[in-house]
């Protein structure tokens, strides 16, 4: 490894611009050293410095505020992270709100001038009260977890989380992801009424997932062995689907908004 690094050679390695590591020096972020002919160059200590700065910048902390917390003895990763992530949040909620406020305006409802005060009144109400509901988390039961959680990964293609096994190994509470939230699975509890599709021999509700490319993923899960119980389709209600079997034989739908 090099003891310095030169502007360009930094640029390189590191995938930023030269005119980034300037700005970064113009304004005291990253200071380098300066040789006697008074070229810029980068040593250890500002290398390591500008990885922090990096991983600052990748979770969407301003300039401003990385100076302040790198120069700040008190600042801590952990609590940097925790302050952005409650940030990520309030924005997430925000979008959501406005993403589905924007799906209930009719393509063609009314006229221009209706849409346009729709939308600006949108805009302006994307605070989200204290005593709102903020995310729903749905949760299916099965009988068996292990069964159903491998289900859904390998041939929906949902994204793995934990499994949670008791004393004896067995499996008695699983979770999988889509991007925009969690699938929780239940054990099966007549204490509190929750019975499998197993069991019942049918379901009494259905998950719909929205995914980008329906008949994309409908190819995949026929691939992975998965039973398809329509094909995809354009609906009237305005969404390309597809229906297919859950782990235990229930109704599943993958869909996508048509454009």
């Amino acid at each position: 490894m090099a003891d310095e690094w030169r502007v360009g050679e930094l640029a390189d390695v590191s995938g930023l611009t030269v005119r980034t590591l300037h700005h970064y020096d113009d304004i005291g972020l990253l200071t380098p050293d300066r040789t006697t002919a008074g070229h810029r160059v980068y040593r250890r200590e500002q290398v390591e410095r500008l990885y922090r700065i990096s991983v600052l910048r990748r979770f969407g902390t301003s300039l401003e505020d990385i100076a302040t917390a790198l120069d700040d003895p008190t600042w801590t990763l952990d609590g940097a992270l925790r302050t952005h992530l409650a940030t990520l949040e309030d924005q997430v909620l925000r979008m959501e709100r406005l993403l589905h406020r924007l799906t209930v305006v009719p393509a063609d409802g009314p006229a221009d001038e209706d849409v346009c005060r729709r939308l600006l009144a949108v805009l302006e109400d994307t605070i989200v009260a204290a005593t709102e509901p903020l995310r729903r988390i749905a949760v299916l039961v099965y009988a068996d977890l292990e069964a159903a959680h491998r289900h859904l990964v390998d041939v929906f293609g949902l994204e793995p989380g934990p499994l949670h096994r008791d004393d004896t190994g067995t499996v008695v509470h699983a979770e999988v992801r889509t991007a925009d939230g969690m699938v929780m699975l239940h054990r099966v509890a007549p204490e509190w009424g929750l019975a499998s599709p197993a069991t019942l021999g049918g379901a009494t509700g259905m998950l719909v997932v929205t995914v980008q490319d329906v008949d994309a993923h409908h190819d995949a899960v026929v691939a992975r062995g998965g039973t398809v119980t329509f094909p995809p389709a354009d609906q009237p209600y305005g969404v390309r689907e597809y229906g297919a079997l859950g782990p235990e034989g229930e109704p599943w739908s993958f869909w996508a908004p048509l454009r």
